[in-house]
């Protein structure tokens, strides 16, 4: 079992959805929280809350598109809290949707950017220090669409894929320090991730339909996985059936998938 009292708790994409649900969680573990995000009022909304739970938490306004900012919002949130980041848990994401012919290369950038490069950021600054302590968390964020790309979504199946070979390399590497590297592939939620998709040319399906769990399930998931130091957690069945049917008949898969174009 993991101890989080007064240990910093690092999370990003905290304003709203899964973050601030996740937020609330670890609130009730009595850990500190550093609350990463764009939106100010929101954030404050988050931190009250968190604080009337029980947590010591503080709020960081920035924006994860400005990668080379990163090493010092992480210096500003450790001078805050006098301490290292124990806990990083990753909930910002971006979707970019289009077929590949018609999505700029421009936003599939913009897409790795804040699915990929962002959090590798991240992780190499806060890295050396959990090495030292001999002990962290990295939890991401995560979706099947990691494992199995699908029509149309390329731009954010291609982030995916490269945070799934990241955490697979980083996971092996980081062992023997006693660091858990974990993703969490919650499925369709209940969040405003839908309607901030940003959508090129015409599609007949952007996969967004379906039957939704709530942030806080996703929350309470995330905090059971820290605890029991898991590897990776997927919570929709659907991924998981999308996963083994790509093992066992890719073929198959293909031409259902590309009825949906």
């Amino acid at each position: 079992m993991i101890e989080f009292k007064n240990k910093l708790v690092l999370i990003t994409g905290a304003s709203s959805g899964i973050g601030a649900a996740t937020a609330y969680e670890f609130a009730k573990q009595k850990a500190s929280l550093a609350l990463v995000g764009r939106n100010e009022d929101r954030l404050k909304i988050v931190k009250r809350k968190a604080t009337e739970i029980g947590a010591n938490s503080e709020y960081f306004i920035f924006d994860l598109y400005k990668l080379d900012m990163i090493e010092d919002l992480i210096d500003k949130i450790e001078n805050h809290f006098s301490t290292n980041i124990s806990f990083l848990i990753n909930s910002a994401g971006f979707g970019v949707l289009g077929l590949v012919d018609n999505v700029p290369i421009e936003e599939f950038k913009k897409n790795m950017e804040i699915n990929f490069y962002s959090p590798l950021k991240i992780i190499q600054r806060i890295l050396p220090m959990m090495k030292k302590k001999n002990f962290g968390q990295i939890i991401n964020l995560f979706s099947g669409v990691g494992k199995r790309g699908l029509p149309g979504v390329s731009s954010y199946c291609a982030s995916k894929f490269a945070l799934n070979g990241l955490f697979e390399s980083l996971r092996v590497e980081v062992q023997k320090y006693n660091i858990d590297v974990i993703l969490v592939s919650p499925g369709l939620v209940k969040t405003n991730f839908e309607n901030n998709l940003k959508i090129f040319g015409d599609l007949k399906e952007t996969f967004t339909k379906g039957n939704k769990v709530s942030p806080d399930y996703v929350a309470k998931q995330i905090l059971y996985a820290s605890m029991r130091r898991k590897r990776e957690i997927i919570l929709s069945h659907k991924t998981k059936l999308g996963i083994h049917a790509n093992y066992w008949i890719p073929s198959l898969l293909d031409k259902i998938l590309a009825k949906k174009i």
